[in-house]
């Protein structure tokens, strides 16, 4: 376990299972430093005025059941502890957002799997935030970021990428990538690139929903699972338009400047 002290509130009605976990605590030194509630009420009572790490509550409760508890609960993982081994309460528990669903036993054997699951609802939560942030990151990005399969299939596209090329998420979810090239993108020499490179960048021409045509520069790098296998690909493209717009220009001056200089020669 990592260093570190978790605040849990324990909601359990009955006193023989709060001693319980009180001896579990004391006598595997474990970090918790948690509170005692008795009812839905106190436990809504104790959550308008403080965080918890992770709440332990038992199913069945004297104003109410754990469900009750889940609907004022947000950001923290619950895990409903229950005395009936009832699987339909259990999906229902998973569906309405439970992090896990133990029964209680005679020998209170289940205490034994509160440390581990506390563990793994925490590193659970760790995870989904860290998600939730790279994926907001990836929405907000100005370019446009688009995800496919190890088939080419479109998997994620960004806002930018909407915005850019002029699809709906529906529209291109699904679609080969191949769409998005143009008659002026060479798809053949492109992919030879990008297998010769961990993460290549080409300039390309790409065509929007509507049929224009516009130049970007592509980048894309392949994603690998925890063992190095690749399981799909990112690609990162922007619109160079402007770009080009400029470059043409300076062009076209420079041309006429040489012109100017050999009339006047």
């Amino acid at each position: 376990m990592e260093n570190k002290r978790y605040k849990i509130l324990l909601i359990e009605d009955e006193k023989i299972y709060r001693m319980a976990f009180k001896r579990l605590v004391d006598d595997e030194k474990l970090p918790y430093d948690y509170i005692e509630a008795t009812s839905v009420a106190e436990a809504q009572s104790v959550l308008d005025s403080q965080k918890f790490d992770i709440i332990i509550a038992d199913y069945s409760l004297g104003d109410g059941t754990a469900f009750d508890v889940l609907g004022f609960v947000h950001d923290a993982p619950v895990i409903f502890v229950t005395g009936v081994g009832d699987e339909k309460v259990a999906i229902k528990a998973w569906k309405a957002g439970a992090y896990d669903y133990l029964i209680k036993d005679i020998q209170r054997n289940y205490l034994k799997a509160i440390p581990i699951t506390i563990e793994n609802a925490i590193n659970h939560k760790k995870v989904r935030e860290q998600v939730q942030l790279l994926s907001a990151a990836v929405m907000s990005t100005t370019d446009s970021v688009y995800i496919t399969s190890l088939d080419n299939t479109i998997i994620f596209v960004n806002n930018a990428f909407c915005n850019t090329y002029g699809y709906q998420q529906d529209d291109v979810i699904g679609k080969n990538s191949d769409i998005l090239c143009s008659r002026n993108c060479e798809v053949e020499d492109d992919a030879q690139t990008y297998q010769n490179s961990e993460s290549a960048e080409v300039e390309i021409y790409h065509i929007r929903k509507d049929g224009s045509e516009f130049p970007v520069s592509v980048s894309r790098s392949p994603i690998k699972d925890e063992n190095g296998n690749e399981i799909a690909f990112v690609g990162v493209a922007r619109d160079i338009s402007a770009r080009i717009f400029v470059e043409d220009k300076v062009r076209t001056l420079n041309l006429k400047l040489k012109n100017g200089i050999r009339l006047t020669s």
